[in-house]
């Protein structure tokens, strides 16, 4: 079976809704943070734990967290 191979007009459409898709989903989040924001919620934090939750790096960034606050503690004592 042959690949079919898309021209550049083809490949640059097929970019291009996918850019708008972002651009939806970016203001979508941004009302999101604006309804949290308007609630008294820390939005800004919120959207971090969001994004590193569905990257699934949370537990990268709190043991980063965790050597961060060992060297702040080890030279606070020096």
């Amino acid at each position: 079976m042959q690949e079919t191979k898309r021209t550049k007009t083809e490949l640059v459409s097929a970019m291009k809704n996918l850019f708008v898709e972002i651009q939806s989903i970016n203001e979508q989040i941004d009302e999101i943070k604006a309804e949290a924001k308007e609630r008294g919620m820390p939005h800004t934090m919120m959207a971090k734990v969001a994004a590193l939750q569905a990257t699934m790096k949370v537990d990268e960034v709190l043991d980063k967290n965790d050597q961060f606050a060992a060297l702040v503690d080890e030279v606070r004592g020096s």
